[in-house]
């Protein structure tokens, strides 16, 4: 199975219907982001103040832990639940205690919030008795560099369990920044990431569950139909951080936080890149030539992600992984982009990502913002269309 990192599925509905349907997904994003101006356009257009994501986390939730002070008065002067409590029991004022934003504390106890959690609200939720997974029913959903992902059931909710492949969880330092990662991960609560729900205490074998999302990969989809039409890759694009899923409601979801970067470690443990299972195909040249590296080669692997999303697949799939990434490293071999099918805009978008100078990389709030102009001339485009053949 190849690992591209990211997975999602396609949606039946048209390319507008499912862009409006994430519509109301973008408040959370907005709230935790403090975008005052993202919120109000959000609510403008009718969306529930207390929409909740997979954890049961309101907007409400996501700017008081990120300390978005406009953003908790504007929800609360729109009528936001000051007492809405996620799934694990956690308010708003939970969650500003937390965080340490006093002034975002007085004002939800200005409007009677409360902490029910009070001085446990900090105490990790990780931990999960192995005796409440029943580990004997599993289905294989997938597989991949680490181990194997299973679909089973934990409290009467399908849940995905991610087994570590024993020579990974059996060295011991390697454990131990797992899991300082996966306690990390814990904490973390948005609608583009996907809920970490625990570490499954089993005496032999690492496994740590997380949200299902039962639509599958991106792979699958590209290659059960091919390429994307234009304006669903462009809404994917918008979502894609480093590795993303995608769950039933058709949005994209980050996951797997720092197991590259574990599993990878070229240290005494003889850890080494896992390119046979898809790490090379993506990989940035400073990469591949052991040079220090930033940020910027996430923006590097993204732009061919996006780049198979347009072209229904590796425009070289059945070239050696490592070949491709030295060519790509000591050649500057890049993959064509002359087909009708790439808009100008993602054209030079894909060549500005991929450029071999790291630096002249833009950063994902800068192709965010492209990606939000381009989508929003295909939806002009498309809605003119669509209205000229009303009017014939």
């Amino acid at each position: 199975m190849e690992d591209h990192g990211l997975h999602s599925s396609s949606s039946k509905q048209m390319p507008s219907q499912r862009i409006d349907s994430e519509g109301p997904y973008r408040l959370l994003s907005c709230s935790s982001k403090g975008d005052k101006a993202g919120v109000i356009q959000e609510l403008k257009k009718g969306v529930d103040t207390n929409l909740a994501d997979y954890d049961k986390r309101t907007a409400l939730h996501l700017a008081s832990c990120e300390g978005c002070t406009e953003i908790v008065e504007l929800l609360l002067k729109k009528g936001a639940d000051v007492n809405s409590t996620d799934r694990y029991g956690r308010t708003p004022l939970s969650d500003a205690r937390s965080f340490g934003h006093v002034d975002i504390c007085r004002i939800l106890e200005a409007h009677g919030g409360i902490d029910p959690v009070g001085l446990d609200s900090q105490a990790p939720y990780y931990e999960i008795d192995h005796t409440e997974v029943n580990m004997t029913d599993r289905i294989l959903i997938g597989e991949g560099a680490y181990g194997e992902v299973y679909l089973v059931r934990w409290r009467g909710t399908e849940v995905a369990a991610k087994t570590i492949r024993s020579s990974i969880a059996s060295n011991q330092t390697v454990k131990e920044n797992f899991l300082k990662e996966l306690a990390l991960w814990q904490k973390l609560r948005h609608p583009n990431i996907v809920q970490f729900l625990g570490v499954l205490k089993h005496p032999d074998r690492l496994i740590f569950i997380t949200e299902y999302l039962q639509n599958g990969s991106l792979y699958d989809i590209l290659k059960r139909k091919g390429r994307l039409d234009t304006l669903s890759a462009v809404a994917y694009a918008l979502d894609i951080a480093r590795n993303v899923l995608q769950d039933e409601a058709g949005r994209l979801k980050v996951t797997d936080f720092g197991l590259s970067k574990i599993v990878q470690e070229k240290d005494a443990h003889g850890y080494r890149m896992t390119g046979g299972t898809g790490s090379y195909r993506y990989m940035a040249p400073e990469v591949f030539r052991r040079e220090s590296y930033g940020k910027s080669v996430d923006v590097f692997s993204f732009a061919l992600i996006v780049h198979e999303m347009f072209q229904g697949g590796p425009s070289n799939k059945g070239e050696d992984p490592e070949k491709l990434a030295d060519k790509r490293a000591y050649e500057d071999s890049r993959p064509s982009v002359s087909s009708h099918v790439y808009p100008e805009p993602i054209k030079l978008l894909l060549r500005e990502c991929w450029h071999k100078n790291p630096d002249r990389r833009p950063s994902f709030e800068d192709i965010i913002l492209q990606l939000e102009i381009i989508q929003e001339r295909l939806q002009q485009k498309a809605l003119a269309s669509c209205c000229s053949c009303v009017v014939l």
